[in-house]
């Protein structure tokens, strides 16, 4: 292997290892706002208490969470004999996401744009905690890396075996994050968009296609369809869907309808839903039982005016990108931006880097767009078919973050972000040079 490829690696892995050991004594420094339901749902199912995060009898049996998480920290139990050990996995499943970047970036003909891209992943202020949290997103994004890395040799080569391999990754990441029931669309398309870029376009091979990814991806999320309707009585893979809607996405189309802040709307709106239920939050949110009011309730909101919804979701996506990590590290809250003399006099060393982050990030998204763009007329199919696949991916998570875009709802794509956002700097400044030189 490359030896500078090697050091990126090494020196990103040896940072996670050194925050690892440093925060050792400190167990709650790997514990987020989740962790519990992830942890304590590993525990349960370890005691025989079934798949609950409940602390006690009589272990009521939860809708809200997926299996894929709990059980890779059961197994770190098991074979480790603690949690602890999957925090290590994590930082090494990031080394391997930036592994797979490069070795993308050296298939388009980047080499060298391959090193900046993963070590600029490695580098990332959220990438650095998120792998040292007992969350979903470093194993999430993990498996989604090595989906595409098979996809992508699926769509030069045509051969089936690659095709099978992601077929079956693609059901284990629904199962890890509900967010991708539906992630099969992106790669399916991708296919069809390779199929006419090749000039191999066969409806008869399109259809199987489609028919392999969607019959593997339901056979693979069945169990866990069955577990839900047996218990709950509704076959879903999670009851989590309505209660983001109504808790996470109106309120910013409430808050923009009556012109308050988010914080203000979401107040009010789940006191609403407290009201209507005669209790607290936390006591039904995560129920199927309220699913049914909070999306009716949450779809009132939003399309009350469908021009809010409108302008509020093209906000969020572009917010989706340029969301920094820094802030994350510290529990200090940050001032709106504002382009004002009081907000220049309020700017801390925190806040100086925060914003030094969303400028970088919002280099990024420039730079990826105009590598979507410039990918139509790039002569090199193979590279066409790879920057569209990789687009699609991006754009896909955009989309269903919802209005509540966050660092760690971008990071499953954040490599591939990283990549496509280098790329279209670096043949925006190679025109640039081009045009001085003339």
């Amino acid at each position: 292997m490359n030896r500078y490829i090697v050091i990126i690696l090494g020196m990103g892995l040896l940072v996670r290892l050194f925050f690892f050991v440093y925060f050792l004594d400190v167990p709650l420094a790997f514990w987020d706002d989740d962790t519990n339901t992830y942890l304590y749902t590993a525990e349960n199912i370890r005691l025989g208490n079934g798949f609950t995060w409940d602390t006690e009898p009589p272990y009521m049996p939860d809708a809200f969470r997926t299996p894929g998480y709990p059980v890779f920290l059961l197994l770190s139990r098991i074979i480790f004999g603690n949690y602890e050990a999957a925090l290590i996995a994590q930082s090494l499943m990031v080394a391997g996401i930036a592994l797979i970047i490069f070795l993308i970036a050296k298939d388009l003909g980047y080499k060298n744009i391959g090193y900046w891209a993963a070590a600029v992943f490695l580098a990332m202020p959220f990438s650095i905690q998120i792998s040292l949290k007992f969350l979903t997103q470093s194993l999430f994004a993990f498996v989604l890396m090595i989906a595409v890395w098979f996809w992508i040799k699926f769509l030069k080569s045509n051969t089936n075996k690659y095709l099978l391999i992601t077929a079956t990754l693609l059901p284990v990441l629904a199962l890890i994050r509900p967010i991708a029931q539906f992630v099969y669309l992106p790669f399916f398309f991708s296919f069809v968009y390779a199929s006419w870029i090749y000039g191999r376009f066969k409806i008869k091979e399109i259809f199987k296609v489609g028919l392999v990814l969607g019959v593997i991806f339901f056979v693979g999320i069945l169990p866990w369809l069955y577990r839900n309707y047996s218990t709950f009585g509704h076959f879903s893979i999670s009851s989590i869907i309505p209660s983001q809607m109504y808790f996470y996405d109106s309120p910013a189309v409430y808050a923009y309808n009556h012109d308050i802040s988010y914080h203000e709307a979401a107040t009010i709106i789940s006191k609403k839903a407290e009201e209507h239920f005669g209790a607290e939050q936390g006591k039904f949110s995560a129920l199927f039982s309220s699913g049914a009011y909070l999306k009716e309730k949450a779809l009132d909101i939003m399309l009350e005016h469908p021009s809010s919804l409108f302008i509020v979701r093209g906000i969020q996506f572009f917010k989706f990108f340029i969301r920094d990590g820094i802030h994350y590290w510290f529990e200090s809250p940050l001032p709106s931006p504002s382009m004002s003399l009081e907000f220049i006099r309020s700017m801390t060393p925190l806040l100086f880097f925060v914003m030094l982050e969303r400028v970088f990030l919002f280099l990024l998204f420039l730079g990826m767009s105009v590598t979507a763009i410039l990918s139509f007329w790039d002569a090199n199919k193979e590279s066409r078919v790879i920057i569209g696949f990789l687009i699609l991916i991006i754009l896909y998570f955009a989309a269903l973050s919802g209005i509540m875009s966050s660092a760690g709802l971008r990071y499953p794509v954040e490599a591939f972000f990283v990549l496509t956002g280098l790329l279209g700097i670096a043949k925006v400044g190679n025109k640039i040079l081009n045009l001085q030189r003339v």
